[in-house]
């Protein structure tokens, strides 16, 4: 029997599967196999806690779960004290451009920054202002005042000697100075806060953030893969674990029809590849997810740009077994079985939601999984996420009508493709 889900975790994760996306919470309520994957993940957290971190490309067909496997990693990696960002890639957001491509994707991330507490994003700010009163009732006991007598003077004091490990990271002196400021404006209580404009990377002009600010520097298209890293280091002086970075949807990248554009960005994501893995950065992983192609391409993918292909290709002597453990984690397809037990599963929780017993037994269920196999030329033609689906609307419908057969409803059904996944990079439901 499933476990009892909480009603709005329930509601949410059932609309949204009912809906063909991923739901944001919830997913351990519904996830099957994917086991050595996910040992994988929580050893990269390890490791990433303990100042290292990791670099994985999550390849996978259409439908076989790159994004619901990187939303449980988000998850898990949230309630266990890490600071997450996540961005889906597109063609106003890459890594580099000549139309603020990568500053736009820096953006995103930001925007997306979320903690335990604050799933759906926006925790940069919380996290800095939590930050700050730690720190100001710190000096407030050592001295013996009032917390809002704690001088500016004592704050900044206070916030360079909390963060003087990361003085030798590039941008450092610079992004302390804008951390300095932004703690000085709250403080005073400022409706608006010029550093936090800078800080989210939306400052346009240097005359401007020298006036405001005092420095000469901007989050750009060529730098904000530091920042991130300075937020990675930075996150651990807030009492997190590191930060981790999920880009989806890069098959983008592969479908950029200009070879210099595509090269280009290669070259960023092997820079940031190559300074992650060397141990130049701390406290970050970052996870990036594609189709095959959009890796083993020769012509397009990433296997076109050579430095990268002798970085991702198999190792000689893997005969074909599967390696959960290099830099490309290809995820396999479902097996009948594991979505036999995901359908015993939807079906469950759509009894909780409803509070009825549906009277389907688990027999008439692989009778309906023999359907729908049965249906199409290929399995691979159908996904998790359609037969799920189709099922809740199946169980809508019977709930709705009780005097529906369930035999009747299954009899003569006809699965088709949704779409072609070269056709389609938007986020579906990856189970």
């Amino acid at each position: 029997m499933t476990a009892t889900v909480p009603k709005r975790t329930l509601t949410t994760l059932m609309n949204a599967l009912s809906s063909g996306v991923v739901p944001r919470r919830g997913l351990e309520y519904i996830a099957v196999g994917r086991k050595k994957e996910t040992e994988t993940f929580v050893n990269d957290l390890e490791d990433t806690a303990a100042g290292g971190g990791a670099f994985r490309f999550i390849s996978g067909r259409f439908g076989n779960g790159k994004s619901f496997m990187t939303q449980m990693v988000r998850n898990y990696a949230m309630d266990r004290g890490f600071v997450v960002m996540d961005a889906d890639l597109a063609i106003n957001r890459r890594l580099t451009g000549t139309k603020k491509e990568g500053l736009n994707t820096y953006r995103e991330l930001v925007k997306n920054t979320a903690i335990r507490t604050r799933p759906e994003g926006g925790a940069m700010e919380p996290m800095l202002q939590a930050w700050i009163q730690d720190m100001a009732d710190a000096i407030s006991e050592e001295k013996g005042i009032p917390s809002d007598d704690v001088t500016d003077d004592d704050m900044a004091k206070r916030i360079r000697s909390a963060t003087a490990s990361m003085n030798c990271m590039q941008g450092y002196q610079d992004f302390i100075k804008v951390v300095i400021r932004y703690c000085k404006d709250y403080r005073a209580g400022s409706d608006d806060i010029y550093a936090l404009t800078w800080l989210k990377g939306e400052c346009e002009l240097k005359t401007e953030v020298r006036k405001n600010l005092g420095i000469n520097t901007l989050v750009d298209d060529s730098s904000w893969y530091d920042f991130v890293k300075l937020w990675a280091e930075l996150s651990t002086k807030l009492g997190y674990k590191g930060l981790v970075v999920f880009l989806d949807e890069a098959v983008v990248l592969y479908k950029l029809q200009n070879k210099v554009s595509r090269s280009n960005n290669y070259e960023r994501l092997l820079t940031m590849f190559n300074d992650i893995m060397q141990g130049k950065s701390s406290h970050l992983s970052m996870y990036v997810c594609g189709t095959p192609e959009f890796i083993e391409d020769p012509n397009r993918g990433l296997y076109s740009y050579e430095a990268l292909r002798s970085r991702l290709v198999s190792g000689r002597f893997e005969n074909g077994y599967d390696n959960y453990l290099g830099p490309v984690i290809n995820l396999r397809p479902l097996t009948n079985e594991e979505i036999y037990v995901l359908l015993k599963t939807i079906r469950d929780l759509h009894e909780q939601r409803y509070a009825y017993d549906s009277k389907i037994t688990d027999d008439m269920l692989e009778d309906y999984l023999k359907a729908v196999l049965g249906s199409v030329i290929s399995t691979t033609m159908v996904t998790p996420r359609e037969i799920t689906r189709d099922l809740i609307s199946l169980l809508d419908t019977m709930h709705q009508n009780p005097d529906t057969k369930f035999s009747d409803m299954i009899s003569g059904r006809k699965v088709t493709a949704d779409r072609n996944p070269d056709d389609d990079i938007i986020e579906d439901l990856d189970i």
